[in-house]
């Protein structure tokens, strides 16, 4: 058996009639997630589905979904995850081309246009069901003759990318990369996980980042591994998580950007968060307006992280220490390098590496990925200080040509965000025959708030070089997003084309 099966097979073991996940009252422990796995490989089994295939999940933030994932991996198969939370549509187009021998999902994402599809490409299908009594899997399609397709040698995770900058595309993580990734992420003593010593934690995941995004998978399985009970929720909402909060008294708060700004507007109070050592923050860049007004509200350091789904886990990070030491000298910062990970800085053009302190495109080495044998160039414009902290600027995407000056789209519209009422922005180059590029904004407002174009655009004067101010700034209720909860820059492309 594979490690990671192993393991979590041993740790649902560890954690015996101790709660396991709790959704919104709905509670699975550690020992019905171990029948589960026994039931699922019965079933597998039976119908003649092997190792050597992938399985496929229907995966959204679910009792059902999530006890799946920890199911299928546990049973020692690799998986595809897809994302449930689309048309149905696309689901079945996504399903057709995919040609799986088996597909798993809650009986509400399993629709007729789903199930046709998996039928004619002779795909089994199983109908997953939770009760109080336990998680139990129904054959709801054979598996038919045909040939399926097969496992990628050492593949354990195909995941998608969340499609910010362009169409989602699938990248197969390997079983090593994970599980170097688990290991170097491990919150619990020195030489616990290393020594086998699976303990039951007490201070939970409040986890509401998507199960098929990179967060949400690595907040699972390292919750898994570490035998940490899970606290899930369908989506972010600050009241819930305030709740949550108050009833299970973690010591660490996972929060991306957006949540931050939502539970810094929020009725939540010092008392609140009076449990949390620190709060992590990654997923997107957040602002250092933005961190100081949490941490001034709350007394709660904010520690924030960079990483990528092709990464599986981080490569820099803070710690309370350098928190504690550098809070202050750093804002900014998304931390030092992670174990095991190596960055550089090198010319956009010849790919040199360039000196301490000098801005170009980050690229990483990684132990978990190839031994650390080979470069990743991500699309990351960065640079590295003198002691090693890592500063993204932007992305190498984002820089806009305005007649001969360089505009970086992200500080735009940190800009933006600061005019009262607004509560994200985006910023993109528009062809124009006189400059080649212009700046255009787009605005999505809290809700009840009033916004004005072109007082934003006049807010933005006082604050950014002329060359930088937008030429348009649309007002939006709701800015497209990702399954990630990041702006969609291909949907706010279209969205602009509409606008005009």
């Amino acid at each position: 058996m594979a490690a990671i099966a192993d393991h979590i097979l041993r740790a649902t073991q560890a954690g015996g009639r101790l709660t396991a996940i709790d959704f919104e009252g709905r509670l699975l422990s550690w020992q019905q997630l171990s029948a589960a796995i026994d039931d699922l490989s019965t079933v597998l089994g039976h119908q003649g589905v092997g190792d050597d295939k992938m399985v496929g999940l229907l995966g959204r933030n679910r009792l059902e979904a999530v006890s799946a994932f920890i199911a299928i991996l546990g049973a020692d198969h690799a998986m595809v995850l897809i994302n449930a939370i689309r048309p149905t549509r696309l689901i079945a187009e996504e399903v057709a081309e995919l040609n799986l021998a088996c597909l798993i999902g809650e009986r509400e994402d399993l629709g007729s246009d789903v199930v046709a599809a998996a039928r004619a490409s002779g795909t089994l299908v199983i109908a997953v069901d939770v009760t109080p009594d336990g998680v139990f899997f129904e054959t709801l399609t054979p598996l038919g003759g045909q040939a399926h397709r097969l496992r990628p040698v050492g593949t354990l995770i195909e995941i998608q990318t969340s499609g910010t900058t362009g169409a989602p595309k699938r990248i197969p993580v390997s079983e090593h990369t994970i599980s170097a990734s688990l290991r170097d992420g491990v919150r619990s003593a020195k030489g616990t996980v290393e020594n086998f010593e699976l303990k039951p934690q007490t201070s939970p995941t409040l986890m509401f980042s998507p199960l098929v995004h990179t967060s949400g998978t690595f907040n699972t399985l390292m919750s898994v591994f570490e035998v940490r009970p899970i606290v899930l929720f369908e989506k972010f909402d600050a009241q819930h998580y305030r709740q949550a909060l108050i009833k299970y008294r973690p010591k660490f708060a996972p929060l991306p950007p957006t949540a931050i700004k939502m539970m810094v507007d929020s009725d939540a109070t010092r008392e609140d968060f009076a449990s949390v050592r620190a709060v992590r923050a990654g997923t997107a860049p957040l602002s250092v307006e933005l961190q100081e007004a949490f941490e001034s509200r709350f007394g709660v350091p904010v520690l924030t992280t960079y990483g990528a789904t092709e990464f599986m886990g981080v490569v820099t990070s803070w710690t309370l220490d350098d928190h504690r030491l550098h809070a202050h000298t750093k804002r900014g910062s998304v931390g030092r390098v992670s174990k095991g990970v190596q960055l550089r800085i090198v010319d956009p053009a010849s790919r040199a590496e360039l000196p301490v302190g000098e801005q170009g495109i980050l690229e990483a080495k990684l132990e978990r990925i190839d031994g650390g044998a080979s470069w990743i160039a991500t699309t990351d414009l960065a640079r590295l200080d003198e002691d090693g902290f890592l500063y993204i600027v932007g992305r190498a995407d984002d820089a806009i040509i305005r007649g001969g000056f360089k505009v970086m789209a992200g500080k735009v519209a940190e800009a933006l965000k600061q005019f009262p009422g607004v509560y994200d922005a985006i910023v993109l180059g528009l062809d124009d025959e006189r400059l080649g590029q212009v700046p255009v904004a787009v605005v999505e407002a809290y809700p009840g708030s009033e916004l004005d174009g072109e007082a934003i655009r006049a807010f933005a004067k006082q604050r950014l070089s002329p060359y930088e101010v937008p030429v348009r700034v649309h007002v939006v209720s709701r800015l497209p997003r990702t399954v990630s909860d990041k702006i969609s820059r291909p949907a706010v492309k279209e969205l602009l084309a509409q606008l005009g």
